[in-house]
């Protein structure tokens, strides 16, 4: 009789176990929900790669990269982050978003459903 309750405790204790895991250890969302303010372009990208906005016409340095055209976001939330023009042509000013983000560069930006 002694096994089975073991056997019946060691079987508890590795059910509660799981439990915790799946329940309390779900990774946090790491999107913010913001929209997006004002959109830069860099006209030429053979210069230094300064962009200017649609919106609001300020003028603002974007770091280099050798691999895609200059192109940012500036979010409601006071980030301006930088990213590839595809993406840029897909989003609107004034659209609601959720956006994540490492530094100054996006990583994703999703519509806000």
């Amino acid at each position: 009789m002694s096994k089975i309750t073991w056997k019946v405790v060691l079987l508890s204790v590795c059910l509660l176990l799981l439990a915790v895991l799946l329940f309390y250890q779900r990774p946090v969302s790491s999107y913010k929900r913001v929209e997006i303010v004002d959109k830069f372009y860099t006209p030429n990208r053979k210069e230094v790669p300064v962009a200017t906005g649609v919106k609001t016409k300020r003028k603002i340095k974007l770091a280099p990269t050798t691999t895609k055209p200059y192109c940012a976001m500036e979010f409601s939330n006071g980030k301006t982050l930088s990213m590839d023009c595809d993406t840029y042509l897909n989003y609107s000013i004034g659209e609601n978003v959720k956006i994540k983000y490492r530094g100054n560069r996006l990583i994703d930006i999703r519509r806000k459903e």
